[in-house]
């Protein structure tokens, strides 16, 4: 497994670091990050599965699946 290097504010890891101190759950801050971003990964693949279900139905039944399309469809202009 390959590794990357990545940056977060000093005062980010400081809050981390002071979780992991008391809860004693996490061995590192690398290992907290790690874990968060797994977390953050799944919820957010959840909601495109939703998103992409949501379109997939739209697209079914003929309704306009984007704010641009549905200004069209109602004769306003999106503002951008």
């Amino acid at each position: 497994m390959k590794y990357r290097t990545v940056s977060i504010p000093k005062g980010l890891t400081d809050e981390v670091k002071m979780l992991i101190e008391e809860l004693r759950f996490w061995p590192s801050i690398s290992s907290f990050v790690r874990e968060a971003t797994l977390e953050k990964l799944k919820v957010e693949r959840k909601n495109l599965l939703k998103l992409s279900e949501a379109k997939k139905n739209s697209i079914q039944s003929g309704e306009p699946t984007t704010e641009e399309e549905k200004a069209t469809t109602e004769g306003t202009v999106p503002c951008q």
